[in-house]
């Protein structure tokens, strides 16, 4: 972007739209931990963000304001301002896309207003995650989870049945599937396999497992492909791999809601089964063999579907 392209606080604005996201994407792997995390931030909250000020962003990072102002001329504009300017216009157009399902929502009783907020917070973080399914870096991390050889798949506390339920059901699209149980305390299942035929799948929310953060560090000094799954609360995951995928939570309900994280998984399953295409359909087939070999489920039915 050349200070030619950059308008003027007073400007007229209403014609200059800009693509932040993409801006911000395409700049993640050259930052520093600090603008990482603005970086991130930013991407989380791209809807809001014309009505922050540099200070309530500081606040949310925790960098000084300072390290904001920089970051967004960093990136080009002359301002806070400006960028604010040149966004609203963009932001305007997607305000009320669940408006529609807002309105058919009603609760009779004296709950209705809280849970409004909660369903508009939750449908909002369920878009945001669709979004993400159609960016470049989804596609690599899903070619990556459909080309290695073993996947190794780690979850933590109450992270630990999002981890297990993916491993599961991706196992159902391609073979090599493993969740690590790390029984003795040393994951020395993965730190052991071979760096340039598997990849870690991390998931884990806040409060973080301090042996998520160990492993992720280990990983990176291995150079072992590493994708985490996260929430949007601290960005810890960008210093470790680029591949990092996270849903927003907060839904003003009294646990945050891992319903955005759900989605991304279960989305990531889909898109490596289309990769893999008749592949996974033979691997599904197997499975569901399997399943009737052992008598493992009851219905059938929906083992056998063509579809």
């Amino acid at each position: 972007m050349t200070n030619g392209d950059k308008p003027t606080d007073g400007q007229e604005l209403s014609g200059d739209k800009i693509d932040l996201e993409a801006i911000l994407r395409a700049r993640m792997n050259e930052l520093s931990p600090s603008e990482q995390s603005l970086c991130a931030y930013m991407i989380d909250n791209i809807q809001i963000l014309p009505f922050e000020t540099g200070s309530s962003i500081a606040r949310a990072v925790g960098v000084s304001e300072m390290t904001v102002t920089r970051f967004v001329r960093g990136l080009g504009f002359e301002s806070l301002r400006d960028l604010k300017n040149r966004m609203r216009d963009s932001v305007a157009e997607k305000d009320g896309e669940i408006d529609d399902y807002m309105a058919r929502f009603q609760v009779r009783n004296s709950r209705q207003q809280e849970l409004q907020e909660s369903l508009r917070l939750e449908l909002d973080a369920i878009v945001k995650t669709y979004a993400l399914a159609t960016t470049d870096l989804w596609d690599e991390a899903a070619t990556a989870l459909a080309k290695t050889r073993t996947i190794y798949v780690v979850g933590f506390q109450a992270s630990k049945g999002l981890a297990m339920d993916f491993a599961s059901r991706l196992l159902w699209a391609r073979p090599n599937v493993i969740f690590v149980e790390n029984a003795t305390g040393t994951f020395g299942e993965i730190i052991a396999a071979d760096t340039k035929q598997s990849l870690v799948v991390l998931v884990d929310t806040a409060a973080y497992a301090t042996r998520g953060v160990k492993l992720a560090e280990k990983l990176k000094a291995l150079e072992m492909p590493l994708i985490i799954v996260t929430d949007k609360y601290s960005h810890w995951g960008f210093t470790y791999t680029p591949l990092v995928f996270e849903g927003h939570t907060h839904v003003k309900t009294f646990w945050d809601s891992t319903a955005s994280l759900g989605v991304i998984l279960n989305l990531m399953i889909d898109s490596v089964a289309i990769k893999l295409g008749p592949k996974a359909k033979r691997n599904f087939a197997t499975m569901s063999e399997l399943g009737t070999l052992f008598g493992e489920f009851v219905g059938g039915s929906y083992l056998r579907r063509k579809d």
